[in-house]
């Protein structure tokens, strides 16, 4: 085929899948939503006009929204903040469109549609007034009777459409109670009665500004500064924030009686949040004492909110909840080896040494754990967190009773060893003689193994077992559950986690003795 004609067919080909492309499938698409847009009820009305909204909720307050700075506000009947869900009205009523049209419709009543029964909703966009007037059901169908302001046609809309604006007053209202970036908290000081707790956030460190200095990490490390300095639990400040930047009121309280009032005077739970940015004013919020199922809550407005009294459980109250209680934290996949001690009663010691292989996975000697318990173990350990402190310190004698001088059990778990270094290739062989190894100098040691935790655990009572980390002189105590899947001392080990010996198998049942045969002579005829 000549080159030309070639070329000419080829560029037919592309011209007819670019026409089919862009017509008949990219091209159905506009027509599609131009389709759409030009069954809407209010035309060239955008979301982002809608400029204020105005309408009765379904418990019969008559309310107005307004958009300011980007953001919706109620201001009437009062002003608050608005739900979001204002942002889905504006779009809701930008965006209705019409099912079927009445151009010639019976009187405005057998629709609905009369100022008695009709749900108006009024609204503003690029300056001008618009309305909606949604009446009842249609016979048949999901759709409800509308028209637009005082236009006589009838229109059938979308039933969702309409109960878009079937909202009570309180749903229609900011529900956060504070509203803040927790990242951007640099101090919380909670109190309750009989205890107060400050937390700081730790300073970036100053090797952060050099330019070939790690970056720390955004979030940063929780020191407690009162009622003691010490280590901060990181998840458990985490959580508080968290969980106060989620909390959401159950009812408005807008005219608060004085009993109401006198619940917060001494509230279970006060907490205030300073920012990184001194410059910006500090966040309040109170829970106040229950009165019956609900709490008053009090938060940066003069507005008063309710929220379930079990809620209370949310916020701890203990400064031992917001420290640092965790004996181990490395991952379970960097553990090598496990090294337990055991300190046996009126016997002789057992050591015993596990080690993680790879297709064997864990495996134990002398003695061996039971299958797949070494790995639960190990599991346990890497995210091992104390249920309480019981001492910052305490002398031999203390220590003796709980069960820690000597330990009855001490764990140790070893990460894999680094690899020794290898000479790259071409590197120069070790000089002879002088420049060699002087005859006799011993060896250097192998690199050690990093040690990823090494914990003592004591006497187990019906709270829990006592525990230490070595090196360190706090004294923490394990729940019971927890207790419970861990070897914290040879019993438990023989009991709950010893591989046990297989049952002996049955003898065969022996067989019975054939018969002897006669002996000739004695019994023939």
């Amino acid at each position: 085929m000549n080159p030309r004609t070639t070329a000419l067919l080829l560029l037919a080909v592309l011209g007819v899948g670019a026409f089919v492309y862009f017509y008949e499938i990219r091209g159905e698409s506009g027509r599609l939503d131009a389709a759409e847009r030009e069954k809407r009820l209010f035309k060239g009305i955008e979301p982002g006009d809608v400029q204020w909204i105005a309408l009765r909720t379904t418990d019969g307050v008559d309310a107005r929204f307004e958009q300011r700075d980007g953001k919706w506000l109620l201001v009437a009947p009062l002003e608050f903040p608005a739900d979001a869900s204002l942002e889905r009205l504006a779009e809701a009523l930008a965006s209705v469109t019409s099912e079927k049209t009445f151009d010639h419709p019976q009187p405005d009543a057998e629709y609905g549609l009369d100022d008695a029964a009709a749900k108006i909703v009024r609204f503003g966009a690029d300056g001008a007034e618009h309305a909606l007037r949604i009446g009842k059901a249609t016979p048949i169908g999901s759709n409800v009777y509308a028209r637009t302001g005082d236009a006589p046609a009838v229109h059938t809309i979308a039933s969702y459409h309409a109960t878009a604006f079937a909202r009570a007053l309180s749903d229609l209202r900011d529900k956060q109670i504070l509203s803040f970036d927790p990242s951007a908290i640099g101090e919380v000081e909670a109190r309750w009665p009989g205890g107060r707790v400050v937390l700081a956030r730790a300073a970036a460190p100053a090797d952060a500004a050099k330019p070939n200095a790690e970056a720390p990490s955004e979030a940063g490390e929780w020191k407690m500064t009162m009622p003691l300095a010490a280590q901060a639990d990181r998840d458990a400040v985490d959580n508080l924030l968290s969980t106060l930047s989620f909390l959401r009121a159950d009812v408005f309280v807008d005219a608060p009686t004085a009993d109401q009032r006198k619940l917060l005077e001494s509230p279970d739970f006060e907490v205030v949040l300073k920012n990184r940015d001194a410059k910006q004013a500090p966040l309040a919020l109170a829970i106040g004492r229950p009165d019956g199922e609900r709490r008053p809550v009090r938060g940066g407005r003069d507005v008063l909110y309710e929220i379930a009294a079990a809620r209370i459980s949310d916020f701890p109250r203990t400064a031992v909840a917001y420290r640092e209680r965790h004996l181990a934290r490395f991952l379970a996949t960097d553990a090598k080896h496990v090294d337990f001690f055991f300190h046996v009663k009126d016997g002789d010691p057992v050591a015993i040494r596990a080690e993680r292989t790879g297709d064997a996975g864990w495996t134990s000697t002398p003695e061996a754990f039971a299958e797949g318990k070494l790995a639960g173990v190990v599991s346990e350990l890497s995210r091992l967190e104390a249920a309480d402190i019981l001492a910052e310190s305490m002398g031999e004698k203390e220590l003796e009773k709980l069960g820690l001088s000597p330990p009855n059990t001490i764990v140790t778990v070893l990460g894999a060893a680094p690899a020794a270094a290898v000479p790259t290739e071409g590197a120069a062989p070790k000089e002879e003689g002088a420049a060699a190894k002087q005859e006799g100098a011993e060896e250097p040691l192998p690199p050690a193994a990093p040690r990823l935790a090494e914990l003592h655990f004591g006497n187990m009572t019906p709270k829990g077992v006592a525990a230490q980390v070595v090196g360190n002189p706090i004294v923490y105590r394990i729940d019971l559950e927890t207790a419970e899947r861990l070897p914290v001392n040879h019993d438990a080990f023989e009991s709950r986690f010893r591989a046990q010996p297989a049952a002996p198998e049955k003898a065969a049942p022996a067989a019975e003795p054939a018969p002897e045969p006669p002996q000739s002579g004695e019994d023939s005829p």
